[in-house]
């Protein structure tokens, strides 16, 4: 089943710099990521139509926009976790880790708020 997910995750996702946070970049769903969806024709609709076919949101790829800045306040100030144990809890894509750990964290943990369950589409 976990090369079920992963084959998900690849064939809906694209590589992409994050908006706002471009020097990180991560798979990232999108209208343009989803197989027969026209960029700003419907592809929201195919975004949602995706969602329901992984059986729940898929937060973990979506930057959201208190992540994204977030992660932009962390990359900008290092300072204030540079060196600390950094713990972003409810994560989804893990952006704020990410930014956590190149801002120079000594340890970063990255917690999502609910269990993660695969159930591939019919």
């Amino acid at each position: 089943m976990e090369d079920d997910a992963e084959d998900f995750v690849r064939a809906h996702t694209r590589l992409a710099a994050v908006p706002y946070v471009p020097e990180i970049r991560l798979r990232l769903i999108t209208p343009a990521a989803v197989p027969g969806a026209v960029p700003d024709v419907g592809g929201d609709d195919r975004v949602y139509e995706l969602w329901e076919r992984a059986g729940r949101l898929p937060f973990w790829a979506c930057p959201w926009a208190g992540g994204q800045a977030l992660a932009r306040h962390v990359l900008d100030h290092p300072e204030i976790v540079r060196g600390r144990t950094v713990l972003d809890l409810a994560t989804g894509s893990g952006l704020v880790a990410v930014a956590a750990a190149l801002a120079g964290a000594a340890l970063v943990v990255a917690n999502a708020s609910t269990r993660t369950r695969w159930r591939p589409s019919a």
